[in-house]
């Protein structure tokens, strides 16, 4: 490894930075192929004992990976903690969850070095690029801001989840395969080649939700983690058909038409199904003119947006008001 005086010790040979909002899985396998070294072998020599492929290594990250991430490239900490999803606590959520299921987060269902769930998006068109971006892991991710295009969750051949980690399994005598990571790691289907346009609503929906992640708040509630936590819940409000807890949802599909409904946890829906519903909650969280239209005209009960939840003022306060 070349020792670097002006940082006072050695970096990796190969060393590349990180893109922009880069995933930390995205970046160390880019990096393992810049060696030509399988990850699993490169992880094993530098990162001894721990686990990659078969845990959400982006949303735990130890202190003891990004201590040897310092030691071995210019990254400061401060940079080696945007590559991973708990950089997100107090923006997307306020408590991050290492072990379990952390709010805003797409789980990935990870058996041994399996994905069972499509919790890692794409666009078509960024992927071209060769690696994955952070916020493609996210529940509020819909529409490419930069190429106005919907997301995907899986390989639109064999609708398997993404896994470009399993490029490089199958085959002792194939390394360098950097440059196929648009492909699905089961079919090998290029991912870029089907993509289908946002229109102009959902791109300015989009961009509006990243703008209040990015600011930390919102027009009407003060913690961007707030925000997106009654969002999520209205989503969640949305998805179901409840005898007690379902007026929200009938007076959508009164003035929208019918939801999908599927039989699952709203989190792992398939995205063009949870699209919709995210434009609706968006609506509703955004627009409270709209709010008080529908809590009238259809008799909302506040009881509905709180049981088990503590609601920001400024929402709990336009049902006290009518």
């Amino acid at each position: 490894m070349p020792y670097i005086q002006s940082l006072g010790k050695n970096i990796w040979a190969k060393y590349i930075p990180p893109y922009q909002d880069e995933l930390f899985t995205s970046w160390f396998f880019r990096i393992t192929q810049a060696h030509e070294v399988k990850s699993h072998s490169f992880g094993k020599y530098y990162f001894k004992d721990q686990q990659f492929w078969n845990r959400d290594v982006d949303n735990m990250p130890t202190d003891y990976l990004k201590k040897v991430i310092y030691d071995n490239t210019p990254l400061e900490y401060s940079t080696i903690d945007r590559l991973f999803l708990n950089n997100y606590q107090n923006w997307l959520f306020e408590n991050h969850n290492p072990n379990g299921f952390t709010s805003g987060i797409l789980p990935l269902g990870i058996t041994h070095r399996k994905r069972k769930r499509n919790g890692l998006l794409y666009c078509p068109t960024c992927l071209k690029q060769a690696y994955y971006k952070k916020q493609w892991r996210l529940l509020i991710s819909y529409v490419c801001c930069d190429c106005e295009v919907l997301l995907r969750d899986c390989c639109p051949k064999c609708y398997n989840p993404i896994t470009f980690h399993r490029l490089e399994q199958g085959n002792k005598k194939i390394i360098k395969i950097q440059s196929l990571l648009h492909l699905c790691s089961l079919c090998n289907y290029d991912l870029t080649q089907y993509f289908e346009k946002a229109n102009k609503n959902q791109i300015s929906t989009q961009i509006k939700i990243y703008e209040i992640l990015n600011q930390g708040y919102s027009e009407n509630i003060q913690y961007s983690f707030s925000y997106f936590y009654l969002l999520q819940n209205i989503m969640i409000l949305l998805s179901r058909k409840h005898p007690v807890w379902g007026r929200l949802r009938k007076a959508c599909e009164f003035e929208f038409g019918a939801l999908p409904q599927i039989n699952q946890n709203f989190t792992m829906w398939p995205i063009e199904s949870r699209m919709p519903i995210f434009g609706i909650a968006c609506k509703i969280i955004n627009d409270y003119s709209f709010l008080k239209y529908l809590i009238v005209r259809y008799n909302l009960r506040l009881s509905e947006f709180s049981k088990d939840h503590i609601l920001p003022y400024s929402f709990e306060n336009i049902f006290k008001r009518l």
